[in-house]
């Protein structure tokens, strides 16, 4: 395996970026619990584009960034001591698993406050989301073995015109996509941390897969 370059990085302007196309364009803000982060986010939904929703959410993040106990730095330092134990473990793994040579040279990790972890393939982008307890699987390592399982899927048979995976619908991609995780198991111990559990609606589907 060639050496697989990493960067985790916090951006604020990254962050409130998710932020504001999260709370517009996705329901994942769903499951914010705290009355302060819902209320953050009806404004959010309120502001005519970024630009005028930026100082609002910067305002919000301020605080976390310059609290050094914040779950938001705390998350940056476990991530940091996390990828330096098993990333190149990881990549690895995920070769063995697929059989094809990791899809990117380098990855760039930008932590996140918003519960979205939004991927470019092209640029090895992953958003990461800073969340640290028990109702989130094994973050952040397992975040990045079910991430990069799809840029793999992505790369060799998506865009593989000779693959019978290339066309299928967009729906029907997903569900394949995100139901492929289920590999990422309990015999992946000790570099994953918790059995990858996707998304619910999914899971007779990724059971029968993972008994073939």
């Amino acid at each position: 395996m060639t050496d697989i370059k990493y960067k985790i990085i916090y951006d604020i302007d990254k962050d409130i970026w998710n932020w504001y196309y999260g709370a517009n364009y996705s329901n994942n803000g769903q499951s914010l619990k705290d009355t302060q982060t819902k209320q953050l986010i009806e404004k959010i939904t309120n502001f005519k584009d970024l630009d005028a929703a930026t100082p609002t959410i910067k305002l919000f993040l301020s605080p976390k960034i310059k609290d050094k106990d914040s779950d938001l730095n705390k998350f940056i330092k476990i991530a940091e001591t996390e990828f330096d134990k098993k990333f190149n473990k990881a990549c690895k793994l995920i070769e063995k698993i697929t059989n094809r040579p990791i899809s990117n040279n380098e990855f760039i990790f930008y932590v996140t406050s918003f519960p979205r972890m939004v991927v470019f393939f092209d640029e090895g982008i992953i958003f990461m989301y800073a969340k640290i307890d028990d109702e989130l699987w094994g973050m952040p390592i397992d975040g990045f073995l079910h991430e990069v399982l799809h840029f793999q899927f992505n790369k060799y048979w998506r865009e593989d015109k000779k693959s019978p995976v290339s066309k299928l619908s967009e729906e029907d991609y997903f569900k394949i996509k995100e139901s492929l995780t289920v590999i990422l198991d309990e015999e992946l111990r000790p570099i994953i941390t918790l059995p990858d559990c996707s998304y619910p609606e999914f899971i007779n589907y990724r059971n029968a897969l993972h008994k073939n």
